[in-house]
């Protein structure tokens, strides 16, 4: 019950603290996002280094510091190039004890988290072009919400009708009902945006992004079960109380902000053709 009370009284202060950001828009959403991701990143080589990997927290950060400006940095590749040369020729200072490890490591970092979930920026700065500052915060509340809607379908679904097993040697909780019940809700959380809030979006959106949020937000979740598992913790960190940390909480998001991002720039004219 302690547990439980906790978790809510930390989505009250948590939700409208993220959404106010996502309103705001701008550097305040770039600043949300960073946050995240540094954070993210930081849980993420803590439960290397647990685990008795060699990894740099101060060249990860610098690492994934760099790729986080991407989306604002002018001639942001050639610093990339730069920092990452300059992190292999320290990489050598340190020995040939265990290097493909600390460098592999250090990589894998900065693709994941900070990478993949960087894409929204991208998405929110197309859509303030392409929508107006309304329509931005509506898309961006969309896709939140398609990742929230199936948290909690997936979840109640399973507890009441759950009995096939999704994958039961990385997430033992997780069934195929619950799948299907998150699935759903994304679909009627994205078929009341499409009727009020964004009329934009076509019938086909509306599915293929409830899709992305349910079935692959779900697979994010069971990427971060797998690291959590392999290296034998509970909670990625404890910065959410009763949510555990960053990485916990942002997995599903993280991991379908990509898939989001190529959907709506590459495939349909929502917002990517105008930018």
């Amino acid at each position: 019950m302690k547990q439980g009370q906790t978790r809510i009284l930390t989505a009250l202060v948590g939700i409208p603290f993220v959404l106010g950001l996502v309103w705001l828009g701008g550097w305040y959403f770039f600043g949300l996002i960073t946050l995240i991701a540094l954070g993210a990143q930081f849980e993420l080589v803590r439960m290397l280094q647990s685990s008795k990997w060699q990894v740099s927290l101060l060249w990860t950060l610098i690492l994934g510091g760099t790729v986080v400006l991407r989306p604002v940095l002018p001639m942001w590749e050639g610093w990339m190039l730069f920092v990452t040369l300059l992190f292999a020729v320290f990489q050598l200072r340190s020995g040939p004890d265990r290097i493909q490890e600390r460098m592999a490591s250090s990589i894998l970092c900065a693709i994941y988290p900070v990478l993949m979930i960087s894409f929204l920026i991208d998405i929110q700065e197309a859509a303030h072009f392409a929508l107006g500052e309304g329509g931005a915060f509506w898309l961006m509340l969309l896709l939140l919400g398609l990742i929230w809607a199936t948290d909690t379908g997936a979840y109640y679904t399973g507890k009441s009708i759950g009995k096939r097993k999704l994958a039961p040697s990385i997430s033992p909780n997780k069934t195929w009902e619950g799948t299907i019940g998150g699935l759903v809700l994304a679909f009627i959380v994205g078929s009341v945006f499409k009727t009020t809030l964004l009329p934009e979006l076509s019938w086909i959106d509306v599915t293929v992004l409830a899709f992305l949020g349910g079935a692959w937000g779900q697979m994010g979740d069971l990427l971060e079960s797998a690291f959590k598992r392999s290296v034998g913790v509970k909670d990625s960190g404890s910065v959410l109380p009763g949510h555990g940390g960053l990485l916990d909480r942002f997995d599903s998001l993280i991991f379908t902000a990509p898939a989001y991002y190529l959907y709506l720039f590459y495939v349909t004219d929502l917002i990517g053709r105008s930018f």
